[in-house]
């Protein structure tokens, strides 16, 4: 599989936090299955545990485990953008049990080395977040020597197909990264998996997506890595015609999930 690439304006939507809300927001306004709480259900973050949360944006997933782990757990967490970390801090009330640093996860190892109180985990997981990096091979190297005995590494990636992507897709080209990502799961993270853990078990994700106002599509749309501003008209009068027909706008979402756990 190609080394993604991404433009720099494609990586600033990316990593925006205005855009990450967005994505989010509108996941969780319209989506038929509650995302976080799959993920969570299936990461199973416990109490007194320590995790490292590996692009955390702005706690999507970090919130949560603070809140399971408890006083007597931590979490790490590393993301590249300076606003996403800092809202983290603010959701989590500046929790003593949370480390948050601000780095490009290429660094990750020296992150931990140098920033982090806690240096071995009982959960290292990146969620929508590693097949961004150039570096993506020795981010999982560094995650996976950073277990402690017993300890999982789990990354979620999206999945194809993906509707919206496959709907813009009639009108505009796609980024090849965009295409490489649905690719990630299957063709480089399984092999990792497999010649690296004793127990791999991998989760399909599946959700569909219903959009009610032509207004949403095009805030949604905008936010997205594969946005192409000469589209967008075209695009909202196709929506605009699906809702009239339907009340909706729908489109189909899925992800991969996988989960390995030391042998020692």
């Amino acid at each position: 599989m190609a080394e993604q690439v991404y433009d720099n304006q494609l990586m600033g939507r990316a990593v925006s936090t205005a855009s990450l809300e967005t994505r989010l927001d509108m996941n969780k306004k319209f989506q038929s299955t509650d995302f976080d709480s799959w993920l969570m259900a299936r990461l199973n973050p416990k109490a007194g545990e320590d995790i490292l949360d590996v692009g955390c944006g702005t706690g999507a997933q970090s919130i949560p485990f603070l809140k399971n782990v408890g006083p007597e757990g931590s979490v790490s967490a590393l993301d590249i953008a300076a606003d996403s970390v800092a809202e983290l801090i603010r959701k989590s009330g500046n929790s003593p049990n949370l480390s948050a640093a601000v780095s490009d996860m290429g660094k990750l190892a020296d992150v931990i080395d140098r920033q982090f109180a806690v240096k071995q985990y009982d959960l290292a997981q990146s969620s929508y977040a590693l097949y961004y990096s150039a570096e993506r091979m020795a981010v999982l190297d560094t995650m996976r020597k950073h277990l402690k005995p017993n300890g999982r590494l789990a990354v979620f990636t999206p999945n194809a197909p993906h509707g919206m992507v496959e709907f813009v897709r009639q009108f505009a080209d796609i980024p090849g990264g965009v295409d490489e990502c649905m690719e990630f799961g299957p063709n480089v993270l399984e092999p990792y998996f497999r010649k690296h853990f004793w127990d791999v078990t991998v989760h399909f994700f599946h959700n569909v997506v219903r959009i009610p106002t032509v207004a949403d599509f095009v805030s949604f749309y905008r936010s997205t890595t594969y946005y192409n501003a000469s589209v967008e008209e075209q695009l909202g009068a196709v929506v605009e015609n699906k809702i009239t027909e339907n009340g909706f706008f729908e489109y189909e979402k899925n992800g991969y999930l996988i989960i390995g756990q030391s042998q020692f």
